[in-house]
């Protein structure tokens, strides 16, 4: 592929991208052998991988907050075969913090991504955005765990000691 047509495939995948066509972002770019692709298409790729694991073509998963986990474990796997390219790169950080985001239980991984991101493009506001996202998530979990834990508390103190010891109530 020359660098003419490669532009062009890059305007196209932008195009598909604006209107939710992930799927034929995907098709273009695997129609070109894997060592031909290069650092940029397989970074294009993998977000096209996330964005159809999060939103799906043309919205469809947009609102139901499905995610499909083999999609979004492979748009990482692709992320990070080009990691030594990618971790001073901003886009690469970007992708891989919202990819790690929907993929993960924890927001602490994204959110380390995302400070990375934010170093690199510390004027970039979808960057700000994601660490504060992160920082209220993780305050969430943190939350939930408290409450968890103060549930066991009192689960604890008020089982009977027969109960403890396996008798039943």
């Amino acid at each position: 592929m020359n660098r003419t047509e490669e532009i062009e495939l890059l305007e196209q995948l932008e195009q598909w991208n604006s209107k939710d066509e992930y799927s034929q972002c995907i098709q273009a770019i695997e129609a070109i052998p894997e060592q031909e692709r290069g650092y940029l298409l397989t970074v294009k790729l993998s977000r096209a991988y996330s964005n159809l694991a999060v939103l799906g073509d043309h919205g469809v998963h947009g609102t139901d907050g499905e995610v499909d986990g083999d999609l979004i474990r492979h748009a990482i796997d692709l992320l990070e075969s080009v990691r030594t390219q990618g971790e001073n790169d901003p886009y690469w950080n970007s992708r891989i913090g919202y990819s790690c985001l929907m993929a993960y239980r924890s927001a602490a991984t994204a959110y380390e991504y995302a400070k990375c991101w934010l170093a690199l493009a510390p004027d970039a506001p979808a960057a700000q955005k994601l660490v504060r996202d992160c920082e209220e998530y993780l305050e969430e979990e943190k939350a939930l765990e408290l409450d968890l834990k103060e549930r066991e508390e009192i689960i604890r103190k008020e089982t009977p000691d027969d109960v403890k010891k396996g008798g039943y109530l």
